[in-house]
């Protein structure tokens, strides 16, 4: 006859692991609950939810709760009205095909055995399908409890518990916690590392909020060749969903899904691991642990508060919650009697709440231990942390704990002394952290050469948060308007409306936009006249580049350029760069001595080394401003704006190639301060760049950069910020100001620089 087991997917994992000679179980087949009940009456998929959505308009886990209640509802009169409507939604259902039914499954049941392991949640009509009975003996026990004041006690005395059973010679996979609340994670993850005990903790980290899948679900875009999990798992959710309507309730389906997505968690060979007390089968030579054994938390208490009511659960075969109550206490019982090496403890609070103990202590009279665990010799960091909190206690409060003494004549720690020095990272720790390949931009090496230790505070902990305010939306604003008006069809009115219609804006920000919304159609107006004036038609707008830096640890320069407009000459591609400015702009080059204001020869370095062309042959690198303040009093107003509008930076000094790209170089309309005089030639304000600088700009750029990535790659984040001439660049709209505390021996004071000789030459 054949054999089938009903049980745990880790019990089955477990007893084949331990029994792999066994051949009656390998010729057994195994089902999980939930498998084995889907073959016994039917299963659903995600089309039967999206009907009841588009139907009914029920939330998803309403769906999902009166589809559960499906199984043991038959073609009937009931008493109650949920009943009746459960009955009739079964049929709907069946009708429409939306359940699937495996009537061969009850002929193939008929010549198997079936055996029930380690489930102790059946409801009454399960039993009776099994012809099984959860049912538990009465057992006495004597044991000890271990009460605490706060759970980070508990998970104290745990560690040290484990540290004793370790320096025995017991291994830390045969150790395991059980009934670990999220709350206790970060306690046990901190806690374990004093401890130095390996242990892997179930985080559930659901992929939904991620940033990946928000901007999916934002734009609906995707980058399916990233190698980001979060990438693959979204990718999956999508093929569950492929096959139902477009619509809110594949929507809505999809956002479910996401949102019981997980990432997988790391698994090592030797850990302390956490583990189900009711599905996982200990071994006679495993060590439990047991926390948290308060009321309704261990064992949990049903109420009588579900859909449907304990009467309504008694007429379908479905036990009421004081039968479950009971049994649950019952099967705890059992399972702590046959556990041979088992530690109970509970604290009275944790940071989040106050706990009672469990009662199950005064049903079984358990003997309850008030212990304070004193370790003098598994965690002396440990110790030090908590000499300085009996210090707090003594100083702020003249309070006086049992254990300061000894620990004070043990331990000596720099309590009450500060000191503001940044002691740096461990470069391995800091390597082994990086997401690879590495990406650096513009402004993360500005950051970083304007003050080390800011940049270690925004890109490698990661404290700051955008702040979307009105100048970043309008900013935002303009950046998308002008990547897409030349696009054919665009329409300004329809994109504005679109573009603000989700922000919040207030009755001020509203006024302002009406003379935002006119600047804009003088901007691009003002645009569509300058590209009257040059032959570079061409252009690519927030154009994306790339450069590897770097081989042996995966570094990449990464850029993002507003507008690149080019002339093609046979196989030679005439490039100039402009890159868009809300507010002022400074083209000064000079402070690149220091790595600074690097922008746009930043930029000519992304373009040159990143191939985008073939043969690119430099024509000029600019700024433009977009967006800016103007006296709206001034009968000048007009001209003002017009010279605002006009690019500022530097030009090539090559008449032939600048007359294409600017048209009025003698006395130009396009090119901030650019004359030219046939018999004077240029005028003392315009900017030139002739190739020889044109070549030691890019050559120092290389140069700079690489020797910040290996400073980075070194983990070096120092406080240091810098005074360039008398002006402190660092620190004045530095968001981290209040964190470093620097002192007048960690500024670095730059001379202002007047010219090039740094470069190697005269320029």
């Amino acid at each position: 006859m054949q054999k089938i087991m009903i049980c745990p997917s880790e019990y089955k994992k477990k007893i084949l692991l331990e029994e792999e000679k066994n051949d009656s179980l390998h010729s057994m087949k195994f089902y999980s609950k939930k498998d084995f009940f889907e073959h016994y009456y039917f299963s659903y998929d995600w089309k039967s939810v999206s009907y009841l959505i588009s139907k009914y308009h029920y939330p998803v886990d309403v769906c999902l709760t009166y589809l559960n209640y499906l199984y043991p509802i038959q073609d009937i009169e009931y008493s109650s009205s949920k009943l009746c409507f459960l009955r009739d939604l079964k049929k709907e259902l069946r009708n429409e095909n939306l359940l699937t039914f495996s009537p061969s499954f009850h002929e193939y049941l008929k010549n198997t055995e079936i055996e029930v392991a380690s489930l102790y949640d059946l409801e009454r009509y399960e039993e009776e399908v099994l012809s099984y009975k959860v049912e538990v003996d009465e057992v006495s026990l004597s044991m000890p409890v271990y009460q605490f004041s706060t759970m980070e006690d508990e998970i104290h005395f745990v560690c040290v518990k484990i540290r004793e059973l370790f320096q025995k010679g017991i291994p830390f996979s045969k150790i395991f916690l059980c009934n670990v609340s999220e709350d206790a994670f970060f306690s046990l993850e901190k806690m374990f590392s004093y401890y130095q005990i390996p242990i892997e903790i179930p985080h559930h980290d659901s992929i939904y909020s991620s940033q990946i899948v928000q901007q999916y679900l934002k734009t609906g875009e995707i980058s399916i060749s990233s190698s980001d999990p979060i990438v693959k798992l979204l990718c999956d959710a999508l093929v569950e969903v492929a096959e139902l309507e477009e619509g809110d309730a594949k929507r809505e389906i999809l956002i479910e899904i996401l949102k019981n997505t997980y990432l997988s968690n790391p698994s090592y060979e030797e850990a302390v691991c956490i583990k189900d007390i009711y599905t996982y089968p200990f071994s006679s030579d495993d060590y439990v642990f047991v926390l948290g054994f308060n009321q309704d938390i261990l064992p949990t208490i049903s109420k009588d508060t579900d859909y449907l009511s304990d009467l309504e659960k008694e007429e379908i075969g479905i036990y009421p919650s004081t039968y479950v109550n009971v049994r649950r206490k019952k099967v705890l019982a059992s399972i702590f009697s046959k556990i041979s090496h088992l530690v109970i403890s509970y604290p009275l609070s944790s940071p989040f709440q106050q706990y009672y103990p469990s009662s199950m202590i005064q049903d079984y009279d358990f003997s309850i231990i008030r212990e304070d665990i004193v370790d003098k010799e598994y965690s002396h960091l440990y110790n030090q942390l908590r000499l300085g909190e009996y210090l707090d206690q003594f100083y702020l409060y003249g309070e006086k704990n049992p254990s300061f003494q000894m620990f004070a004549s043990k331990y000596s720690i720099p309590y009450r002394q500060y000191q503001s020095t940044f002691g740096g990272i461990s470069r391995d720790l800091y390597l082994q952290q990086l997401d690879y390949p590495f990406k650096l931009s513009y402004t993360a090496l500005n950051t970083y050469q304007e003050c080390q230790f800011h940049y270690y505070l925004q890109y490698v902990l990661k404290l700051g948060e955008f702040e979307d305010t009105f100048a970043a939306t309008i900013g935002s604003l303009y950046h998308k308007v002008l990547s897409l008006y030349q696009t054919e069809g665009f329409s300004l009115d329809e994109f504005w409306n679109r573009y603000l219609e989700e922000k919040n804006l207030n009755l001020k920000d509203t006024v302002l936009l009406v003379r935002v919304r006119r600047d804009l159609e003088t901007l691009l107006e003002e645009l569509k006249r300058q590209k009257s004036f040059t032959m570079f038609q061409n252009e690519y707008l927030e154009q994306k580049l790339e450069v590897k830096v770097r081989d042996d640890i995966y570094v990449v320069f990464v850029g993002y350029l507003d507008k690149i407009m080019t002339y093609q000459n046979v196989s030679d591609t005439y490039f100039a760069i402009v890159d868009y400015k809300t507010g002022f702009i400074d083209t000064h080059l000079e402070p690149m001595k220091y790595g600074l204001h690097m922008q746009l020869p930043i930029y000519l370095y992304l373009l040159t080394y990143s191939k985008f062309f073939e043969n690119p042959i430099f024509t000029g690198i600019y700024y433009q401003n977009i967006l800016f303040s103007y006296p709206t009093w001034s009968d000048k107003v007009e001209k003002e704006k017009k010279d605002s509008y006009q690019l500022k930076g530097y030009s090539t000094d090559q008449l032939d190639i600048l007359s294409k790209f600017d048209s009025t170089y003698l006395d130009s309309e396009l090119i901030k301060g650019l004359k030219y005089d046939p018999t004077k030639g240029f005028s003392h304000y315009s900017k030139i760049m002739d190739d020889e600088f044109y070549h030691k700009i890019l050559s120092y750029t290389k140069k700079e950069i690489e020797d910040r990535v290996e400073d980075i790659l070194q983990a070096n984040f120092s406080i240091n910020p810098k005074i360039y001439g008398k002006e402190n660049i660092s620190c004045e709209f530095c968001p981290y100001k209040d964190i470093c505390f620097h002192e007048d021996r960690d500024l670095v004071y730059l001379d202002k620089v007047e010219d090039f000789d740094f470069l190697g030459g005269d320029q």
